[in-house]
């Protein structure tokens, strides 16, 4: 039973044992209650959409959106629903995918700041249709041996946020240079800020931090950014005040020496 906690006394070595069995127990407890919620979520995020393409199809069925016009708006909703499951779908198997043990990385020589400066060229038009100024300084980069479609993936998906939560004539920075052994390279825009409370979540999966403004999001975009900057070995903060921005700071180590082997290769990646 594991809501009856194993009693720590006796002697010493036995109240170890039954501190470390509690603290296995308390470990499982909570993995299972992250199952539950992960499930929980997920069926949430879909009934809304479900009930959409259900209701929007039998009014074409029973005849009650007869006219052409009604019948295309009816089929505009069907379709806008649908590619929403589509792409709940594609990030719980990234997140699958990342999760998975053994999984892997296509990690090739990675030429970082090249791949900073094509994420930010083909976000420049949508930064410009909200009069968004988007300023840009890479330094020089160390060498990376890295997934350069999964990293791509990740600093897409923070200057996305960083442009869909910045105001009208906001302006979006992105920095990159190099450390000790690693590149820094961080996303900071103008917008509202992240509430405290909200900023020690703000990674896990499906959460919100303004459930009403999150338009078509799921709350897996940030997870997935973790997971992936975790798997190249990273790390990933985030530093935000109300009405003072939002910063996103990526750490990725260096090529090593002993890195080349690797090259053409799939290395297994540390579970998430």
């Amino acid at each position: 039973d594991f809501d009856q906690p194993v009693p720590a006394s006796g002697p010493d070595e036995v109240k170890s044992l039954a501190k470390s069995f509690n603290d296995m127990i308390a470990r499982v407890k909570v993995s299972q209650q992250a199952q539950r919620d992960f499930v929980a979520n997920i069926s949430h995020e879909l009934r809304t959409p479900l009930t959409s393409i259900q209701g929007f199809s039998q009014a074409i069925l029973d005849g009650t959106a007869s006219d052409p016009d009604s019948a295309r708006r009816a089929a505009n909703v069907i379709h806008d629903e649908a590619e929403r499951m589509s792409r709940l779908v594609n990030s719980l198997l990234d997140l699958a995918r990342l999760d998975a043990v053994p999984a892997s990385l296509n990690r090739a020589p990675t030429d970082l700041g090249k791949l900073l400066n094509s994420a930010v060229e083909k976000l420049t038009l949508r930064a410009g249709e909200k009069n968004i100024t988007m300023k840009v300084r890479i330094d020089p980069l160390p060498s990376m041996l890295a997934d350069t479609d999964r990293l791509s993936q990740v600093f897409t998906n923070l200057l996305e946020n960083a442009i869909k939560y910045t105001p009208d004539g906001g302006t979006v920075i992105l920095t990159a240079r190099a450390g000790t052994g690693e590149a820094i390279v961080s996303v900071a825009d103008s917008g509202g800020g992240i509430p405290a409370e909200d900023l020690p979540r703000i990674f896990e999966r499906f959460y919100r931090v303004d459930k009403a403004r999150s338009g078509k999001g799921y709350g897996l975009g940030l997870a997935i950014t973790k997971d992936i900057v975790q798997a190249h070995g990273g790390s990933i903060r985030v530093e935000s005040a109300l009405g003072s921005g939002t910063r996103f700071t990526v750490r990725l180590p260096a090529a090593r020496s002993d890195d080349t082997t690797l090259v053409g290769k799939r290395k297994r990646l540390p579970k998430s």
